[in-house]
C-alpha cells in the first residue's frame, strides 16, 4: 500500500476545518495490497487511488475503464472532478480542488498579500467604459490599502489613490498585474479622477518580503452615546513565522480584551478583505465573541466523505475575555470566505440570525474543506475537497450559496475611499448609521459611478485559499462525539 503524506489541511469555508481519518487508498477490500498498475502514468494511478478514497464526491468519479491514464497529470486530475466542486462564474466553472507542483510545503496562510514578494498594496482594477457600457480602451486601479513598511507606503501611496499608468503606459488588460510585484517602477496617480491632466508620478522600489499583520486597524468610536468597537481583520494567521508563532493570536486577544475593559456597547467586525486562514485563529475569535455561557458549546460540525461527523468546540484555552454583546455587526464582501464565513455562521445559533447583522455583499459560500496529499516520488501534489462544515444545526445548515447581507452595500460604487477606521469611511459609516437607527432602507445602496467602470480584478483574491488551514498535528487530536 502506498503511504500518503500530508502537510496541512485547508478548509474552504467559499477560506472550515476538517477531521479526516486517512485510510487505505486502495479499492481492494481483500486485505492484500494489489500490484501497481502496469499501464499509463504511475502518478495518475496514485491520483485516482487517493481521490477514490478521500474525495468528497468520490462516487461521481468515472469508472476506471473510462479514464485516460496516459493523460498529463493536470488533465487527468480534472477528469475526476465533480461539478459540485467549486462555483460557476460568467459561464466558467472554477473548481476548489486543485493540483500543483509538489514542493516542500510550509504550513501557513496564503494571505491576501504575498508576504515573500510584494509592493505591499491591495487594489481593485476597473475596465473604464462610457455611459453606454462601451470600453474606452484603458483600465484604472483603485488602491484599497497599503502595508506598513512596504515599497507602496514608502512611495506615499495610500487608500483611495487612483492609478492610471505604469512607466508611462496606460493601465490595460495586459499590464495591470504588474502592480502586484516586480522591479522598480514609476506609477502615475490621478489627482482628479475626472481630469487626467492632473497627475503626479511616484517611484516604487522593487517588490520584497513585507510583514502582513492581519489585525490591520482597530478603534473605539463614540456614537449616539454608545461605545462602538471596530476591528479590521484581514486573514486568520497565528503569527508571522508560521503556525507555532502565536503573536497575532495573542494580539487579537489583547485587542478584544481592550474592548471588553472599555465595556463597549456594540462591535463591528470588518471581514470584507478576509478570505480565510487557520481554524485555530477563527475559533479563538468566535470564542471571544460568543457569550461566556456558551464557552464549551459547539462552534461547527465537520462531515467527511463517508458521512462521519466531528464537533469543533469553542476554544477556551488560557485566559480569554468574552465581549458581552447582544448583537454583532459584520462588514462583508464577495471576497469574505472560508474561515470568515465559519465565524459568522458558527455564531448565528448563539446570537440568533436577526442579531448577526451583515453589511456589504453576499459572501463566497465556501463550506467545504480540502487536504494536501503528496508523495515524494511524484512531481505533482493534489488538494482535493474532502469534507463539509456546518454550524451546530448540522446538515440543515447549508451556506454554499454564501451568506446574504441584511444591508447590501458595495464599497467600489462609492465616490471615494477614506482611511480604514475613519467613521466617515463608506462601509463603516453605514454600519454606524444602522447602530444609530438612521440608515436608509435596507435595499438603498446607491451607485454613483455605475456605468462608468466595471470591476475586472480584485487583488485580494489572487491568493484565495481553500479555506481554513489546520496544523499538521490537528487530526490526531480530533475526537468523535
Amino acid at each position: 500500500m502506498r503511504k500518503l503524506s500530508f502537510y496541512t489541511v485547508i478548509v474552504c469555508l467559499n477560506f472550515l476545518c476538517s477531521s479526516i481519518i486517512l485510510v487505505s487508498c486502495s479499492d481492494d477490500n481483500s486485505g492484500e495490497t494489489p500490484d501497481p498498475p502496469k499501464e499509463g502514468l504511475a502518478i495518475n494511478h496514485w491520483i485516482e487511488e487517493t481521490m477514490r478514497e478521500n474525495y468528497l464526491w468520490y462516487s461521481e468519479i468515472p469508472q476506471e475503464n473510462k479514464l485516460d491514464f496516459n493523460a498529463e497529470p493536470e488533465t487527468f486530475f480534472h477528469s475526476l472532478l465533480s461539478l459540485k466542486d467549486g462555483k460557476t462564474r460568467n459561464g466558467t466553472h472554477h473548481y476548489y480542488s486543485y493540483i500543483e507542483k509538489n514542493k516542500d510545503y510550509v504550513p501557513g496562510t496564503r494571505t491576501s498579500i504575498d508576504s515573500d514578494d510584494t509592493y505591499g498594496m491591495e487594489f481593485v482594477t476597473f475596465n473604464m467604459v462610457d455611459k453606454n457600457g462601451q470600453p474606452l480602451g484603458y483600465y484604472r486601479s483603485w488602491v484599497l490599502y497599503v502595508l506598513p513598511g512596504s515599497p507602496a507606503e514608502e512611495a506615499g501611496l495610500k487608500r483611495g489613490d487612483w492609478l492610471s499608468h505604469i512607466n508611462g503606459v496606460k493601465l490595460n488588460q495586459d499590464n495591470f498585474t504588474q502592480l502586484l510585484k516586480g522591479p522598480a517602477i514609476e506609477l502615475t496617480i490621478l489627482l482628479d479622477f475626472s481630469d487626467e491632466s492632473k497627475t503626479k508620478n511616484v517611484a516604487l522600489s522593487a517588490s520584497r518580503k513585507v510583514e502582513d499583520n492581519p489585525l490591520y486597524c482597530h478603534t473605539t468610536l463614540n456614537v449616539g452615546g454608545k461605545k462602538v468597537g471596530y476591528l479590521l481583520y484581514n486573514h486568520f494567521t497565528t503569527g508571522p513565522d508560521g503556525f507555532n508563532d502565536k503573536a497575532y493570536d495573542n494580539e487579537m486577544k489583547e485587542i478584544l480584551g481592550e474592548f471588553a475593559s472599555q465595556n463597549i456597547d456594540e462591535f463591528i467586525l470588518d471581514l470584507r478583505y478576509n478570505g480565510g486562514g487557520y481554524v485555530s485563529s477563527a475559533t479563538i475569535l468566535a470564542s471571544l465573541l460568543v457569550n461566556e455561557s456558551h464557552k464549551s458549546d459547539i462552534f461547527g460540525i465537520e462531515t467527511d466523505n463517508k458521512g462521519k461527523s466531528f464537533n469543533i468546540r469553542f476554544n477556551n484555552e488560557g485566559e480569554t475575555t468574552h465581549l458581552k454583546l447582544n448583537r454583532l455587526f459584520i462588514l462583508t464582501s464577495s471576497s469574505t470566505a472560508s474561515a470568515s464565513e465559519a465565524v459568522i455562521n458558527g455564531l448565528i445559533p448563539y446570537y440568533g440570525k436577526d442579531n448577526i447583522i451583515l453589511i456589504g455583499e453576499t459572501t463566497e459560500g465556501k463550506n467545504v474543506g480540502s487536504l494536501h496529499y503528496s508523495d515524494k516520488k511524484y512531481e505533482w501534489a493534489i488538494q482535493p475537497i474532502v469534507m463539509r462544515i456546518t454550524n451546530k444545526e448540522g446538515a440543515s445548515n447549508d451556506y454554499s450559496a454564501g451568506l446574504d447581507p441584511n444591508y447590501p452595500l458595495d464599497e467600489f460604487k462609492s465616490d471615494q475611499l477614506l482611511p480604514l477606521g475613519d467613521p466617515n469611511e463608506y462601509m463603516l459609516s453605514y454600519a454606524l448609521k444602522v447602530i444609530k437607527g438612521t440608515a436608509p432602507s435596507s435595499r438603498a445602496v446607491g451607485s454613483p459611478k455605475e456605468g462608468m467602470r466595471i470591476p475586472v480584478y480584485r487583488s485580494i483574491e489572487r491568493h484565495s485559499t481553500n479555506g481554513v488551514l489546520l496544523p499538521s498535528d490537528y487530526l490526531k487530536n480530533k475526537v468523535t462525539e
